[in-house]
């Protein structure tokens, strides 16, 4: 598996550390009916971790050794990995626009306007789909979100009016 591959699955499992990460939000845990889970320890630290669940399998003879003994050298690559990815992932928005903003990738996968946009995004980009389930919502992410309701549909309300 690709370095990126086991990012992505380090942060399927690790939801808590996940959500401290990519900025969990407080209206989020309450639709949610939790807690908001908050940052301890930086960032840093949870690249430090990420660094070993990634490196520590790795190719690599010498990253590996790296990821045992000094795996905070690998902080800042994550970083930049994930800057790197934030980047594709907004890209890969444009393509839906605001049709997409904001669904869910099932219900983006079940309308026929945009099933055929998303196999193209993952097909190009693999990890849109986790990317977008975790930052859908977030417009610090996905700069193509509004935070109206996605049913809604101001054009034909204008012209109502």
């Amino acid at each position: 598996a690709s370095r990126t591959d086991r990012l992505i699955e380090w942060c399927r499992t690790h939801e808590g550390e996940r959500k401290k990460l990519f900025s969990d939000s407080t209206q989020d845990a309450r639709e949610e009916g939790r807690s908001k889970q908050q940052l301890r320890h930086g960032k840093n630290q949870i690249y430090i971790e990420m660094a070993k669940a990634i490196f520590l399998h790795d190719e690599t003879d010498e990253f590996r050794a790296l990821a045992a003994t000094n795996p905070g050298v690998f902080a800042s690559s994550i970083r930049s990995r994930l800057d790197v990815l934030k980047t594709k992932y907004r890209k890969q928005n444009t393509l839906l626009g605001q049709t997409g903003a904001g669904r869910t990738y099932e219900d983006l996968l079940s309308n026929e306007k945009t099933k055929n946009i998303l196999a193209a995004i993952t097909k190009d980009f693999p990890w849109w789909a986790d990317l977008h389930g975790w930052w859908r919502t977030n417009p610090a992410y996905n700069n193509t979100f509004s935070a109206a309701d996605v049913g809604q549909d101001f054009s034909a309300r204008a012209v109502e009016l």
